[in-house]
């Protein structure tokens, strides 16, 4: 699957291009397959748009994305792009935001994307090029599709500008009649390893010969087939030396721990030759020799082949062998007497357990094998906690005190309605209690007026009966608007209860206000305390993965040490090992 980003200001001209006849009139039945905004593909455009523009100093807040694949994995129902998409978004962090996925094709879906999520929080875009490369890898494992490194990784090693230039000198190349060497070389071994499948080495070589191909197999001194090494007539190097190329620097698939599985890994008729045999017996011969010059074990005018030695003994075999003869062990001759001590065999120093005993070592060897499997999988854990911490640490990762204040703020959001109605009962409240005190001043007024006598209230412009009418009206007026408080009085309460049932929250009204007032505060403090814990934990998860690599690396150094301690006393004379107590 490969993930192809682009970045724009509009997502109406992304939906029109997706919903349109292509480039090349390629579009067949564009349709939405998936998303959180549903409508008319302008419907959907201008909705993506509306969240965009809640942050208007961002330049490219539409986010877009081709997911497409090869042919090899087929065409792809409806409801499976839905989920891929789906999962898509969500590894990229996105899934809070307004999103689209156009499918006008059988093999690929566009994505388009906004930025700015439905609370008007900005999403990060840092990384998503990478972050987008390991979430279609996940996609490609979990729904079983063509990997793309799979796809676009090299058969083997290319010719380059410095070999290329070479072959055109020698009459090779793109526009020359015959291909460079190497590349011919991988199409000729090629069809003869086809050509002479499960028939054997001899088989194999044989066809090689007939192809004009020129081959050395690469054995170890033991006669193990390595591989081989080939090369084509006339292609030689600057210097005019010959050039032979490795099996595996031809094509990984060429390499002997394949390729003996396609021919056959048959022994050439005939046996090892008398020249192969002596070329063999000098090179073990040197390696004895430099061994015990190495050990400080040689002696003046000494010869490497001494009965006494394991290896002497196999390569008098050898010689026999060659000659045409066998000899037996015992007509080998005598031991010739060595020293009771060698310092190089007892120097603790280049021994450091010496004091193990022999049939300990294998089992060290494993107890310490085990141990760096158990800090390989422990440092693979903690390698992979590190990564999700610094997505954290970035701010390419929402952290949990930003989710919190974000849920905090939806519960909150749920009980508006309940809230605006208690605000709405408690002023209908106060306005009743304002107008029940105004009218009992009136009735305190007209109760003074009614004690009065005629010639005072005549002063006063007015009359008993007036008063006592007035004081009538204000009574009614107080009960009523006493009625009113009361009534709003219980609906604000139950206003408080229901907004407190909505949210969960004690006091709904207050954190309404305290996240009114201070949000970009609370915010800003969310995102700076997730990145320091991220960064505090990935720092740890660092630490932790180079003190398991030091660990690690101390172990590989011990079983090394244990294997050459078991290797040298498995060569160590007899009699030196009897009197070393081993």
């Amino acid at each position: 699957m490969i993930a192809n980003i682009t970045k724009g200001r509009k997502a109406v001209g992304a939906l029109v291009y997706d919903f349109g006849p292509g480039r090349r009139d390629e579009h067949i039945n564009p349709r939405i397959v998936g998303g959180t905004v549903t409508g008319t593909p302008l419907q959907v455009a201008r909705a993506i748009d509306h969240t965009a523009r809640r942050r208007p100093g961002i330049t490219a807040p539409i986010w877009r994305c081709s997911l497409s694949l090869p042919d090899e994995d087929g065409i792809l129902p409806d409801a499976q792009w839905s989920e891929i998409a789906t999962e898509f978004v969500k590894e990229m962090g996105f899934d809070g935001a307004p999103w689209v996925a156009v499918r006008h094709g059988d093999d690929h879906i566009h994505l388009t994307v906004s930025r700015v999520d439905w609370s008007g929080q900005l999403l990060t875009d840092r990384w998503d090029y990478r972050r987008a490369r390991e979430a279609a890898d996940r996609l490609e494992d979990e729904h079983g599709l063509v990997r793309a490194a799979d796809r676009f990784a090299a058969e083997g090693p290319q010719v380059r500008n410095a070999e290329l230039e070479a072959a055109k000198r020698r009459g090779r190349g793109p526009d020359a009649p015959k291909p460079p060497e190497r590349e011919e070389l991988r199409r000729l071994v090629r069809e003869v390893r086809d050509a002479s499948r499960g028939l054997g080495r001899a088989a194999f070589e044989s066809g090689l010969a007939d192809a004009g191909v020129r081959f050395r197999a690469n054995e170890a001194s033991t006669g193990r087939m390595n591989g081989y090494s080939f090369t084509l007539e006339g292609w030689t190097d600057g210097s005019g030396q010959e050039v032979w190329v490795a099996a595996s620097k031809v094509a990984r698939d060429l390499r002997w721990a394949q390729l003996k599985d396609v021919i056959g890994d048959d022994p050439v008729a005939g046996g090892p030759d008398a020249a192969a045999t002596a070329e063999l017996v000098g090179r073990a011969t040197e390696m004895l020799r430099q061994g015990r010059i190495e050990r400080g074990a040689a002696l003046p005018g000494d010869h490497p082949a001494l009965s006494t030695d394991p290896a002497a003994r196999i390569l008098a075999q050898w010689q026999a062998k060659a000659a045409g003869r066998e000899v037996p062990a015992e007509a080998l001759p005598a031991p010739t007497p060595r020293p009771e001590s060698i310092p190089a065999w007892t120097d603790k120093r280049r021994r450091p357990y010496g004091s193990l005993a022999t049939d300990s070592i294998p089992a060290e060897i494993k107890k310490t094998s085990r141990q760096i499997t158990t800090w390989q999988g422990e440092m693979r854990t903690a390698q992979a906690a590190a990564r999700t911490w610094d997505g954290l640490a970035t701010g390419a990762v929402t952290g949990p005190r930003v989710r919190e204040l974000h849920q905090l703020a939806a519960k909150v959001e749920a009980a508006r309605p309940h809230i605006e109605a208690e605000v709405e009962a408690r002023n209908d409240r106060v306005a009743a209690d304002t107008a029940a005190d105004t009218a009992r001043k009136m009735l305190r007024e007209a109760t003074r007026l009614q004690r009065l006598g005629w010639l005072e209230l005549r002063r006063e412009g007015t009359t008993r009966k007036a008063e006592e009418k007035k004081a009538a009206t204000a009574t009614e007026a107080i009960h009523a608007y006493v009625e009113q408080a009361s009534r709003a009085t219980s609906r604000a309460a139950a206003a408080a209860s229901a907004a407190e049932e909505a949210s969960g929250l004690p006091r709904p009204e207050r954190e309404a206000n305290r996240l009114r007032k201070e949000w970009a505060q609370l915010l800003a403090e969310a995102r700076r305390g997730d990145q320091d814990e991220g960064q505090a934990r990935r720092d740890a998860e660092q630490a932790r993965v180079e003190a398991l690599a030091r660990r690690i690396q101390t172990a590989a150094t011990r079983s090394d040490r244990l294997a050459q301690e078991a290797e040298l006393r498995r060569t160590m004379p007899a009699d030196q090992a009897k009197a070393e107590g081993l």
